[in-house]
């Protein structure tokens, strides 16, 4: 990222190497939030819809013998699967927008929707979601959260520590807001303040490897060589594999004078960069317009709304959600295992049962060794 080529120019400066963001620029970023996603795509402006427009040619699903997802006698007939992204889109904000109408006051169909726009490259439209839940919510920290995530991945760094505060503020163990700020705050040179944040430890990010390894290039920032090659060594002792702790490290050795040590973790960062280097083009194919990745996408979208369903007490809606989630994904584990806990809370054990055998049967038979 910024820092990683200020290191770069900078020489024999007091450098910082922060290559750590949620954002795909520069070095790999890390996964901070749970997030997983895929690199994003931006296939032009996307805009809210209030109902599903007429959808083009569709595909229907086969249906698939040993799929996971048992028959539904008493389910409305679902319709087929989209055969064209904006279709697949239209879905999906059709799904967002029923969600907010069922649970009004609850935060994650915002989240939900945000992250749908997100994905499908309208950063514009996910921001102005969570500006106006915080007008209604002036101290939800969760949307403080994702406005400072906005905010970076638009470069307006200042502007993301000036959310990142108020959601660290409210709640410090959120997922994702502590190694966010943290950076945000070394990015814009404010060590002293990155250290007092990413010093904390919480039971989520005590052992975690990313706050650790950018807590180093925090003191580094700071001049102290000793303090970070400490921060650093933790990292590496919980990721050895991670290619930004072992490049702190080496730095750190090196401005310590202890040369031999800097030029073997030196070596080691090459070989697991020119690892990870290989895995991005690898994954480079993993498009947003990639039909089988929006597909998985999509599983996961209804998986979540089931979830947020159940919890808002509308088990009718989140056997809908799941069970659309299995005709997106059918190896959808969380959605097929939330089916049969609603069936057998609801008495259907024929139902349940069936599931349980037709996702044993899905499962791919175990290599026989000779």
């Amino acid at each position: 990222m910024e820092i990683v080529a200020r290191e770069a120019r900078i020489g024999s400066m007091r450098r910082l190497d922060v290559g750590l963001g949620i954002t795909a620029v520069g070095i790999a970023a890390l996964a901070l939030s749970g997030c997983g996603e895929a690199p994003r795509a931006a296939p032009g402006p996307v805009a809210a819809v209030a109902e599903p427009r007429p959808r083009g040619k569709e595909r229907v699903s086969p249906i698939v013998p040993d799929s996971p997802r048992g028959p539904a006698p008493q389910s409305a007939v679902r319709p087929p699967l989209p055969e064209s992204f904006a279709a697949l889109r239209e879905e999906a904000l059709a799904l967002a927008l029923a969600l907010r109408e069922r649970h009004p006051a609850a935060p994650e169909p915002i989240d939900l929707e945000a992250t749908m726009h997100d994905r499908f490259g309208n950063l514009a439209a996910a921001t102005r979601l969570w500006e106006e839940w915080l007008a209604e919510h002036p101290d939800s920290a969760e949307a403080h959260l994702r406005l400072g995530k906005y905010a970076r991945e638009r470069g307006e760094e200042t502007l993301a520590v000036e959310h990142l505060e108020e959601a660290f503020a409210a709640r410090p163990d959120l997922p994702g807001v502590q190694v966010l700020l943290g950076e945000s705050l070394t990015n814009l040179g404010r060590p002293g303040e990155a250290v007092a944040v990413l010093g904390r430890e919480f039971p989520a990010t005590a052992r975690n490897p990313n706050r650790l390894t950018l807590l180093g290039h925090a003191r580094l920032q700071e001049g102290d060589h000793a303090g970070a090659k400490g921060d650093f060594e933790r990292a590496v002792a919980i990721d050895p594999a991670s290619a930004h702790a072992l490049y702190g490290l080496s730095t750190a050795c090196s401005r310590l004078g202890e040369t031999e040590a800097a030029a073997q973790h030196q070596a080691e960062f090459a070989k697991r960069k020119a690892q990870s280097l290989a895995r991005d083009r690898a994954n480079a194919t993993a498009r947003l317009d990639d039909m089988p990745a929006l597909l998985q996408t999509m599983g996961g979208w209804y998986q979540n709304a089931g979830q947020i369903d159940l919890a808002g007490g509308d088990k009718a809606a989140a056997e809908r959600d799941w069970l659309r989630a299995l005709d997106f994904a059918p190896a959808q584990t969380a959605a097929l295992s939330g089916l049969v806990d609603l069936y057998r809370r609801q008495g259907r054990e024929e139902e349940a049962q069936r599931l349980v055998e037709r996702a044993h049967n899905a499962r791919p038979a175990p290599e026989r060794r000779p």
